[in-house]
């Protein structure tokens, strides 16, 4: 008899130990093979440091501009400053440990209405697991995996109030009010939930209590927060999305979502996602479908993002949910017997080709293939940003030897790692921190987030002395001197001074006996 349930509890625990060994497994290995730091992580580093100092959520002390489009994300990186703690180190912690959550929030969801035998519950958190652009964005030091965390949460809360038929859904508001305070884009998720609030409410499936309990706690944290906004910035939305968003780019959208589906193939598998909507859970099919459908006309509309496939990670987790609930659904309706074996196989060979499609786009080399299209391959923004904290360490050192003024006016196109370890004054030159770049006209689309520029006279009333025209303000060999500035100011000369066995190179629009005087005390060369 002992033997008996010795034997039973093994079959009850052998898919679910298999399962989590396999997804915890192939995530620990691409963790390995893909954590990185992003260049931009140093821009909430900067404000969070800043905040801690006792200057308040700025850029440039004294000036009020919002850079930054993550403000729950910042506080988080100022509570690590406050107790000492490395913000390069706590991001990539927060953003793995949030990675795990959404891989452990997918399983529970989807065992509540199945069971944790069925295989097909593991296919989403394995395919994540194996998808370069889930793992990635576990790190890279910025709020992604939080914000996908915050809001596969919101969802599955409000799914769950639903089965209940809760008449106070708080839980799920609060939980998207935080996703919108992490992105803003968490106002789209919200919206989506919100309207299917109310058409359950105009059905007389929920009161106008439960529409009115889910709307105040919303409204109440997200709007005492752009009360704040625009009391401390005067504006209702973050300047860094006035900098980047310069109107519809719906061509560019489209090109950044059909660059997806090459890389993983997703379009093959979409039509799977048809029968959890009239087979499954539907009213957590349809509310993520409607999630997905309207966050990736978003993305279309303001033409995807330069940083590969970091917007489309948010929905990733609802997706991959919808395919492995198409599969259950159509394996439990299927008579048991043959039949039900046939469509068992069948569900087994896609739940294979969808991990297999998502592993084999996850280990091409993505460079070469994604820089046609404006998007920097992973390994490009790690190569950028481990460049760019090398010379902001370098400078830092420079500046606490006193080789290099404390004060210096920088203008730079990569503002991250740089301006955090110098805390030098800078202004970014597409206009990320200043709120008359910010709002100037574009006379050409180029790179999204890069189509607005600083002009010469701009430069010159901010007193800028160095400008970072070739993106890099320390280089290890000298070049030409008769070599011009980049393509912003090519009537700037690059200057290009020997310090410590390196050279600082940069171009200014200051005269010699001015920049001399910036720069002191360091002698310019003859």
């Amino acid at each position: 008899m002992s033997e008996r349930r010795a034997l039973n509890g093994l079959r009850y625990f052998a898919v679910p130990a298999l399962a989590i060994a396999a997804t915890g497994g192939i995530f620990l290995a691409n963790l390995r093979r893909y954590t990185f730091l992003s260049d931009d992580a140093f821009i909430s580093f900067r404000y969070a440091h800043h905040l801690v100092q006792g200057l308040g959520l700025v850029w440039n002390v004294g000036e009020a501009v919002e850079g930054y489009t993550n403000f729950l994300w910042v506080l988080l990186m100022a509570g690590a400053l406050a107790l000492g703690l490395r913000p390069e180190v706590i991001s990539n912690a927060l953003g793995i440990t949030s990675g795990v959550g959404v891989l452990t929030a997918l399983v529970v969801f989807s065992a509540r209405a199945t069971s944790w035998r069925n295989p097909l519950i593991w296919l989403a958190p394995l395919t994540l697991a194996t998808s370069r652009s889930f793992v990635a964005w576990c790190t890279g030091g910025l709020e992604t995996m939080f914000f996908t965390l915050l809001v596969l949460l919101a969802f599955l809360r409000f799914v769950r109030e639903h089965e209940r038929r809760e008449e106070a859904p708080v839980g799920s508001a609060l939980l998207f009010a935080a996703a919108t305070l992490t992105r803003p884009e968490g106002a789209l998720f919200a919206a989506v939930a919100g309207s299917a609030l109310v058409l359950e409410c105009l059905r007389g499936r929920r009161s106008l209590r439960a529409v009115t309990l889910f709307a105040v706690p919303y409204a109440t944290v997200v709007g005492a927060h752009l009360l704040w906004r625009h009391a401390t910035y005067g504006f209702w939305l973050p300047n860094s999305f006035y900098a980047k968003v310069p109107g519809a780019a719906w061509e560019k959208g489209a090109r950044y979502l059909f660059t997806f589906h090459e890389e993983y193939r997703i379009l093959w598998f979409l039509p799977l996602t048809l029968p959890a909507l009239v087979l499954g859970r539907r009213h957590a099919a349809g509310l993520f479908f409607a999630a997905i459908a309207t966050y990736l006309l978003y993305v279309a509309f303001v033409g995807g993002d330069w940083f590969e496939f970091r917007f489309l990670v948010v929905v990733l987790p609802l997706l991959y949910w919808l395919l492995a609930e198409s599969l259950v659904c159509l394996v439990e309706r299927a008579r048991p017997g043959r039949l039900r074996l046939a469509v068992a196989t069948l569900a087994a060979v896609a739940a294979g080709l969808l991990v297999v499609a998502t592993h084999v786009g996850s280990r091409r080399p993505e460079a070469r293939r994604l820089a046609p299209y404006g998007i920097t391959s992973i390994e490009g923004i790690d190569r950028y940003a481990r460049s760019r904290i090398a010379e902001g360490r370098f400078l830092r050192q420079l500046i606490d030897e006193g080789v290099l003024p404390r004060d210096l006016r920088i203008a730079v196109s990569g503002a991250g790692a740089v301006p955090y370890y110098t805390d030098w004054p800078t202004l970014d030159l597409h206009g990320l921190n200043d709120v008359e770049i910010a709002h100037s006209p574009i006379a050409k689309r180029g790179w999204i987030g890069h189509e607005r520029s600083a002009s010469l006279e701009l430069l010159r009333r901010r007193n800028v002395a160095v400008v970072d025209v070739v993106n890099r303000l320390v280089h290890d060999s000298r070049i030409d001197r008769r070599v011009r500035g980049a393509r912003l100011y090519p009537e700037l000369p690059l200057q290009v001074i020997p310090v410590r066995g390196r050279y600082f190179k940069f171009a200014t629009p200051l005269s010699r006996e001015e920049l001399a005087r910036a720069l002191a005390p360091l002698e310019l060369a003859d």
